[in-house]
Formats: C-alpha cells, structure tokens, sequence
C-alpha cells in the first residue's frame, strides 16, 4: 500500500485537482470487505463515491460490503437493469450502475436526469468516473489482478479525503 498526498495544477489522472491518492492491493473478498468496512465509518451524507473498473472488478461487491458496513438490512443487489436502487441504513444511500449511460450522447445530462438527492444521501456510483456532480467524489479505480487479487487507486479532490484511514 502506498499512499500520496499530492498537490497539482493540472489533472494528468482525469480527474480535477488531485489532494490525495492511495493505490493499495487487497488480495481476498475478506480483504476488500474490511477497506469497504474502514472506508464506511468515514463517510456521511453527501459523500459521493465514484467505482470504476472492467467488468468482474468488484464494483459490486464492494459497494454491497459498504452498504452493509453503513448498517443496511436488506439484501443489497446490482443496480444494472433499474440503474438506481436505494437503501437505508445508518444514512441513506443511493447505489447507481451509469453503464448504460456512458454510450450517450449527453451522459452526464441523462445522469442528471436520474434526479438522485446526493446532497441528502451517501452515493455509490459503479462506472461513475464521468459523473462527479459536486467536485469532490471519491474515485475508486479497480484493476484485476490474480485470482482474487485487486489493485485500488483511490482519489479524492476534498481536502477532507486527504484525512481517510485506510
């Protein structure tokens, strides 16, 4: 695991200015429900979290070990065919898959279009690079490596990312 905190004009990552970077490998399913579960007690309402990576990541599965981590009961499902499927645990939160939005046209007007309160909610978004709505979205990149293998890069343009615990 290593971890940066970076200062930058420019954004060579594609993402706006960068404050901090944590590139970090879990290496079991076990692994990655305890980062969701360390990354769960940091978050509150309006937090938006940006998931990305190739098919068979762990986008999913990461964002069902958070909600759960953040307290909610119910069964926490892919969002693929309704794109927004909402929970309620210790806060609110919207779990979105944008998939399906990332060959239109005006992907981030149909985005828009989706009318999720992230100001009043805690947000997943799974293939949400293109969809930081506030500007300070925590980015999690996954690459898959052997076996159970992850590599994540996690990013946040928030002075207040710079403080997470990972």
């Amino acid at each position: 695991q290593s971890v940066q905190l970076v200062l930058r004009k420019g954004s060579d990552s594609g993402y706006p200015l960068t404050t901090m970077r944590v590139k970090l490998t879990v290496d079991s399913a076990r692994a990655t429900r305890e980062l969701a579960t360390s990354l769960a007690s940091q978050l509150r309402i309006g937090d938006l979290l940006l998931l990305e990576g190739p098919l068979g990541a762990g986008k999913t599965f990461f964002a069902q070990a958070l909600a759960k981590a953040l307290g909610v009961q119910a069964e926490v499902t892919s969002p693929t065919f309704v794109m927004v499927k909402s929970y309620q645990g210790n806060v609110p939160i919207n779990h979105i898959d944008a998939y399906r939005l990332l060959d239109l046209e005006n992907s981030r007007q149909a985005f828009d279009e989706l009318d999720i309160d992230v100001e009043n909610s805690l947000t997943i978004v799974e293939w949400g690079k293109d969809f930081d709505v506030t500007g300070s979205a925590l980015h999690i990149k996954f690459e898959i490596g052997e076996g159970e293998e992850r590599s994540l890069t996690i990013e946040g343009a928030d002075a207040r990312w710079g403080q997470l615990k990972l």
